[in-house]
């Protein structure tokens, strides 16, 4: 598919589109973002048309989702071109910027980016795990982690459970763009590994 980026009023739609779908259990943007950061940061390049039983949760089953197979198709095409638009920035090796939705009051939390990245992994935590276990790797996925699993009921995962408090969270949301960098670079040799076996 030629690259062709996402318009502020492409992205527009893409938001309302997925906004229906919320009591459906459908991904927002700023989850999807972090879903398919990972899924082009990790060492298996699994494509957004594979995923959509997971963005789109239970609205994927869902006969009158969508206004016929047309509007299914413009949705998937939003999606590639995201997909293409976070693709794009990495390879050209630019800065990552997260996207980030605010909330009543203009605060930016980046929880559901970081529970969406956290998704990603779990599509190949095997594979994940050659940096999850690495431990000269050992911080690198702090940020991401404590922004996941703020608040959450889960005693396996301290120390990230505390609330974060606003300087914590600006640390944390700034740190996304070098981990996204460090961890796309990280597994970029057996990206090309596995990329090469599949042309042979």
């Amino acid at each position: 598919m030629k690259y062709e980026a996402l318009t502020d009023r492409d992205y527009q739609r893409l938001a309302e589109t997925l906004a229906r779908f919320r009591d459906q259990d459908c991904m927002n943007l700023e989850q999807l973002d972090g879903f398919f950061t990972a899924l082009l940061c990790g060492p298996l390049q699994i494509r957004p048309t594979e995923c959509l039983p997971i963005i789109l949760g239970e609205a994927f089953d869902d006969e009158d989702a969508f206004p016929g197979a047309q509007g299914l198709e413009r949705f998937a095409n939003l999606l590639m071109r995201h997909w293409l638009d976070i693709a794009h920035t990495l390879q050209s090796e630019q800065p990552f910027h997260p996207w980030l939705d605010a909330d009543e009051h203009g605060v930016f939390h980046g929880n559901d980016w970081a529970r969406g990245f956290v998704e990603g992994i779990q599509l190949a935590y095997d594979d994940w795990a050659l940096l999850l276990d690495d431990p000269s790797q050992s911080d690198l996925m702090a940020p991401i982690m404590a922004l996941a699993f703020e608040g959450a009921d889960d005693e396996e995962m301290q120390p990230y459970l505390s609330e974060i408090s606003p300087e914590e969270r600006a640390a944390w949301l700034g740190a996304i763009t070098p981990t996204v960098a460090a961890i796309h670079q990280y597994f970029a040799r057996l990206r090309s590994e596995l990329e090469t076996d599949s042309e042979d």
